[in-house]
């Protein structure tokens, strides 16, 4: 589909610890190494548009995350994803009762270091710490300690290292090592990515999932200091409970005859929507007249069983006569949600 290759949705590390909701920021060549830190909370409006789930949105026990000591404001975004949730979910807890083989899923909701096992491997479960989820060390933990990522930093804490994992034509490979996996009501939608030549025009799982950031990458555990502004991936880690964020799986496009008008509902993101049992995503189009009068209706959910393919558009057919725009409205529901959330309501015209 050409607005997957002509538009870089924002889509990560679905494991890191894992659309794109804003510009990028200035490169890196542009950025003025010295700029102070900002004392503003650059995560507070992300919040106030996350919808309640049923998910736990932050977590608030990260008792042996020693790691937050020097990065509080990466570890804040941390706290509110849903890799550091991943173990204390509500709705994994529960689906976890009716799991026989319960250890299965120990492996991707409280993993070990995964460096060592990205590119092929099982998950082993961590035997401590398991309410930390998915945590730092999960991703950035090389096998002699040092700390690894997209760029080494010399500092007095620890070892640091740049890693080609990390690197952009890379950064969905640690992604996969959790993300491939079929089980419960997850559904391994990693492996659509794998199956498209998405990763070869610059896409990847960070890229929608983590989006691009400015912010200090570390701070003075002592004075509580913060370091310069500089360019990174938040590691909040977007998902379909940010209304904005799942508005942008999405492009449109209309098509109007005599007899009835077309709406064409594409997938821009790099798998299927949806990629969770008992997700529903509900489209309501309506074909309207030059004076707004409706001419005609149509109504269409996708869900796991029909859902929409990575790469491949989906046909939604209006009669009526006369028609000059559509509107089309969607609806969000997912186990633990109390009810439908509209994410989208938008008047197309040609």
């Amino acid at each position: 589909m050409s607005s997957i290759r002509s538009i870089s949705i924002l889509f990560t590390f679905a494991l890191i610890a894992l659309a794109s909701l804003g510009a990028s920021p200035r490169s890196q060549d542009e950025m003025t190494p010295e700029e102070p830190a900002a004392e503003v909370d650059v995560h507070a409006e992300w919040r106030e548009r996350l919808v309640d789930d049923g998910r736990t949105v932050i977590l608030e026990n990260v008792e042996g995350n020693t790691c937050l000591e020097c990065h509080a404001t990466i570890g804040d975004e941390w706290r509110h994803s849903t890799h550091a949730t991943a173990w204390q979910d509500e709705n994994y807890q529960k689906e976890l009762k009716s799991i026989r083989r319960k250890k299965g899923c120990w492996g991707c909701h409280a993993p070990v270091d995964l460096l060592g096992i990205a590119g092929g491997g099982t998950p082993a479960t961590r035997p401590e710490f398991r309410h930390l989820g998915v945590t730092c060390t999960t991703c950035h933990m090389g096998k002699d300690g040092a700390i690894l990522g997209p760029k080494g930093q010399p500092n007095d804490a620890h070892e640091s290292l740049e890693h080609h994992l990390f690197d952009a034509e890379a950064s969905s490979e640690l992604c996969m090592t959790c993300h491939d996996t079929t089980i419960g009501p997850v559904i391994g939608v990693a492996k659509d990515f794998a199956q498209t030549d998405l990763q070869e025009y610059g896409e990847s799982c960070v890229g929608c999932h983590m989006p691009a950031i400015r912010r200090p990458w570390a701070n003075d555990p002592t004075t509580g200091d913060a370091t310069p502004m500089r360019p990174g991936r938040s590691h909040r880690m977007q998902t379909p409970r940010d209304p904005e964020f799942l508005r942008s799986a999405f492009d449109f496009a209309i098509e109007l005859e005599a007899e009835k008008g077309v709406l064409v509902i594409s997938n821009t993101t790099g798998h299927r929507v949806p990629g969770l049992v008992e997700r529903e995503l509900r489209f309501q189009v309506e074909l309207l007249d030059a004076d707004d009068k409706v001419k005609g209706s149509a109504e269409h959910t996708i869900d796991h069983r029909t859902f929409l393919p990575v790469e491949e558009d989906l046909r939604l057919e209006i009669e009526g006569k006369r028609g000059a725009k559509i509107r089309v409205r969607a609806w969000h529901k997912a186990p633990g949600m109390r009810s439908e959330v509209r994410f989208l309501d938008r008047v197309l015209e040609p």
